[in-house]
């Protein structure tokens, strides 16, 4: 019985990550904030490609400038919600085609500069069947 409510569990995850993260890359951007504000680093990994780079521009994030792979923002940004935390995240604008999202986002965060209110430009592709991260660039509000 155990099995059968531990892989009902493990479909209904599935599907949740697939309504989240499939067809929509505002659910992506979502997603991507919430994770932010819970201070949660592993939900991040879902948002981060797992072949190629990501574009990052990072000031209060990082920092952090250049092309890293997926898992190196990964590390980034848990350093920094290990160090501060994220209070908000609004987006602002969302647009998108069947290959690339572009997104703006507000936030406010805390780190150890003291709070600072910034804007991440987010750039979206499809990578199988989900929507991931191929720019992150921040600036001041």
């Amino acid at each position: 019985m155990a099995k059968i409510v531990s892989r009902i569990a493990l479909v209904g995850l599935a599907l949740l990550a697939t309504m989240s993260f499939g067809a929509d890359p505002r659910g992506t951007v979502d997603a991507f904030g919430a994770a932010l504000v819970q201070g949660n680093a592993d939900g991040l990994r879902a948002m981060l490609p797992s072949e190629g780079k990501v574009r990052v521009h990072l000031v209060r994030l990082g920092p952090q400038d250049g092309a890293v792979r997926g898992a190196q923002l990964h590390a980034v940004l848990q350093d920094f919600l290990e160090r501060g935390s994220v209070q908000s995240f609004k987006l602002q604008t969302i647009e998108s085609s069947d290959a690339l999202a572009l997104a703006s986002v507000e936030l406010a965060l805390i780190d150890e500069q003291g709070q600072a209110d910034i804007r991440l430009h987010l750039s979206l592709e499809p990578e199988k069947d989900r929507w991931v991260l191929r720019e992150i660039r921040e600036s001041r509000r």
